[in-house]
């Protein structure tokens, strides 16, 4: 949510090649803007790039992760400028870093410079500058201590796997599914907040969020705004609900 204004990626399925595309909307309306933002090939035909993943501002561009559907799969991340979003009007990447993985949310740090990128299943993070220069992966043993992605431990459980994130000055959100034993669990969406999230001394919180009328909130997408947090757990369709995270603060 920027300015009053909701954000959405979402993928159009019912065309071939199938197409990435940013949304728009107003709050309390009804009438989208609508953007193309699927990459193209050396043909200058759309490419295979055609999921768009979880996504952030950093105050004048929105970064959003475009990848091939499958683990380890090609990705290239795009920051296009907010002062470009004009209805009406094709959008230009300003930047665009290529990523080989699979790139499924990324979260951007606006105080130290940092875009964050969560692979397929959080098998990895990385850090780049916003210039694109990578300047950090955390793999298994890292994650694993943060609760996140693959772990080594002898059940081969997995941590959370995250489906979206936010950077709120010094503090990461990271929403996902957790691992379960069969179907006994009432929820397996999980907040988890994180202080310092790069320090060996970072600090956690986790979150087990309710499941309301068995809705998975942590499936898709999440915001942080105002100090609430924000699930769009559905695929688009003729109505959608955005939940409000109610008990749940953005604060420390």
């Amino acid at each position: 949510m920027l300015n009053d204004r909701f954000y959405v990626t979402a993928r159009r399925e019912d065309v071939l090649p199938k197409q990435a595309l940013l949304l728009r909307v107003a709050a309390g309306g009804g009438d989208w803007d609508v953007w193309d933002i699927t990459p193209k090939d050396a043909g200058n035909q759309l490419s295979a790039l055609d999921h768009p993943g979880g996504f952030q501002s950093d105050g004048r561009c929105l970064w959003i992760p475009l990848a091939e559907s499958k683990p380890k799969g090609r990705s290239i991340i795009r920051a296009f400028a907010l002062s470009g979003l004009v209805r009406g009007r094709p959008l230009q990447a300003e930047r665009e870093i290529p990523v080989k993985d699979h790139i499924g949310a990324v979260a951007v740090s606006q105080n130290k410079g940092l875009l964050f990128g969560a692979s397929w299943d959080t098998e990895r993070v990385y850090v780049w500058n916003l210039a694109g220069q990578l300047q950090q992966t955390l793999e298994t043993s890292d994650l694993a201590k943060r609760g996140l992605g693959l772990t080594r431990d002898p059940t081969s459980r997995k941590g959370l796997a995250v489906q979206d994130w936010k950077l709120v000055e010094d503090q990461l959100f990271a929403s996902g599914l957790r691992p379960t034993a069969g179907n006994a669990a009432p929820s397996r969406s999980q907040l988890l907040i994180f202080d310092q999230f790069l320090d060996p001394g970072f600090r956690q919180r986790s979150i087990i969020l309710p499941k309301p009328r068995g809705i998975e909130l942590a499936r898709e997408g999440m915001a942080v705004s105002g100090g609430l947090v924000y699930f769009l757990p559905d695929d688009l369709g003729k109505s959608n609900r955005i939940f409000c995270g109610a008990g749940i603060s953005a604060s420390k």
